[in-house]
């Protein structure tokens, strides 16, 4: 009989901008024994000798979808992804306003945009911390807004991760061991 392989879950964590959400996609992947993808953003603009611009979002979406599907091809059945198309609409939506058209620059990059299986909506409810690459410390409340209405009209499936690290790591890993049931 052959092998059947279960599908890769997939599982995102969103939200605003010194959520934590690289610190528990990390933690969550080294529980689970897995693979994170990391924010392909944070990547592209430290690397650039400029200020981005909206066209960026189209190459940082090409990244993002890239790294997401080279962690899903590996031998996983579940993997973590520190953001996804959700972070690059809003990021886009917030900074630069509605497209025209509705044509999203990210999207030109970033070309199949799913639902992950599961998201974790990280709160802004613990202090701000600086970094060079942060631009919205006092949106963060409006923005946490602007993902969980994005969610919601999508159909996403998520919950709402909230409280110290530790406490957020602890409700992610209840909620993931409900999703993970692996073959036999």
């Amino acid at each position: 009989m052959p092998d059947i392989k279960q599908p890769t879950l997939k599982i995102v964590l969103t939200g605003p901008e010194s959520t934590g959400k690289s610190v528990l996609a990390q933690a969550l992947a080294r529980y689970f024994n897995t693979n994170w993808a990391p924010e392909f953003a944070r990547f592209y603009l430290e690397h650039m000798s400029r200020t981005y611009t909206r066209n960026d979002l189209a190459a940082i979406g090409k990244g993002q979808q890239a790294w997401e599907s080279w962690y899903a091809e590996l031998d996983n059945t579940i993997y973590f992804c520190d953001t996804d198309w959700t972070v690059l609409q809003i990021w886009e939506h917030f900074r630069f306003g509605l497209p025209e058209n509705g044509d999203w620059v990210w999207a030109r990059g970033y070309t199949h945009p799913k639902l992950a299986d599961w998201y974790f909506l990280c709160a802004p409810d613990f202090p701000w911390h600086p970094d060079p690459l942060r631009e919205n410390p006092g949106q963060r409340d409006i923005l946490f807004n602007w993902y969980e209405n994005l969610l919601k009209r999508a159909g996403a499936a998520y919950s709402i991760l909230q409280g110290t690290k530790n406490q957020r790591l602890e409700q992610a890993i209840s909620q993931v061991a409900k999703l993970f049931t692996p073959l036999p």
